[in-house]
């Protein structure tokens, strides 16, 4: 079995945004409720969730289960942890180039995806 640096994992959780993940490289549902957007909870289902960019995680607050991209390509693909890691590997070339460029990574996101205090 391969192994993955903790170097190699680092970028790929930090690098490819969640937000873009969600909207665009994965089948997960997604909605903008009140400002914020939310996607479909695999543990759940709920709609209670939110991402936060400046850690990039995604989280469920009804489960309270915190998500990095890894995370969510395991459940949202059904992959094995190494499965998720080549799967990420193949996207990070595009939003490492976006992101040496400063270039948006989807000029139509709008910035949201704050933590609510408490839930939802």
């Amino acid at each position: 079995m391969k192994k993955f640096s903790s170097c190699e994992l680092f970028e790929l959780r930090n690098t490819i945004p969640i937000e873009s993940l969600i909207r665009e490289e994965l089948p997960i549902p997604f909605k903008i409720s009140e400002g914020v957007f939310r996607f479909l909870c695999p543990i759940c289902n709920e709609f209670q969730t939110s991402v936060n960019p400046k850690n990039n995680l995604a989280r469920c607050f009804r489960c309270e289960r915190n998500f990095n991209a890894i995370d969510l390509v395991i459940e949202y693909q059904g992959f094995g942890f190494k499965e998720s890691v080549v799967f990420l590997k193949q996207l990070l070339d595009k939003y490492s180039s976006q992101k040496e460029n400063n270039k948006p990574i989807n000029n139509d996101i709008v910035s949201m995806g704050h933590w609510l205090p408490g839930g939802i």
